[in-house]
């Protein structure tokens, strides 16, 4: 009796170590979420002030940056003196045909969003005027015109996340080559 109950416990064993072990390799090897906070190299935007200056104050991407900004801990202000200056153009969006199918229509699409943007703090200028942008590629059905139009909106949505997230991204390694220049 004794041995059927150590063969049973042994492969749970093995499986429970398996898995700590790779738990343990993946936080050695310096594996972390993309977004996650944590490492002590890419600093917080926590209480730091920044303006959001942008040329659609209402759009979709202007709020989409400013709820990225207060998920990273920011201050939004309106005029500051030494934080953050963050200059925002319009949001471009383009289409391009990559492929066409039988009926000479766009089989394949590339998407492409796309803003301008400018970061300063004080007269320091961390980004100098550059723009930002997300490429997708879209399939085209014909054949599905309303699911096509839907698909085609839940996907700017994405890639306007997808821009803002990229923006702050930029935002937090200029301000780490900063701070690396100083010290």
């Amino acid at each position: 009796m004794p041995m059927s109950l150590i063969t049973m416990k042994t492969p749970k064993f093995c499986l429970s170590s398996v898995f700590i072990l790779s738990i343990f390799l993946l936080a050695g090897c310096g594996f972390k979420l993309k977004g996650t906070q944590g490492s002590f190299d890419s600093p917080s935007l926590v209480g730091t002030e920044v303006v959001l200056i942008s040329g659609e104050p209402r759009g979709e991407l202007n709020t989409a940056l400013r709820e990225q900004l207060r998920l990273q801990g920011a201050i939004i202000v309106t005029q500051t003196e030494i934080g953050l200056v963050l200059r925002l153009g319009e949001e471009r969006f383009q289409q391009r045909n990559l492929s066409l199918n039988a009926q000479a229509t766009a089989a394949e699409i590339e998407l492409t969003m796309m803003a301008d943007l400018n970061l300063s703090q004080g007269t320091v200028a961390l980004i100098a005027d550059t723009d930002a942008r997300v490429v997708r590629q879209f399939l085209d059905d014909p054949l599905n015109v309303v699911g096509k139009t839907e698909e085609l909106e839940l996907l700017r949505e994405e890639m306007r996340e997808d821009l803002a997230a990229q923006i702050i991204r930029r935002v937090t390694h200029s301000l780490n080559k900063q701070l690396n220049a100083d010290q």
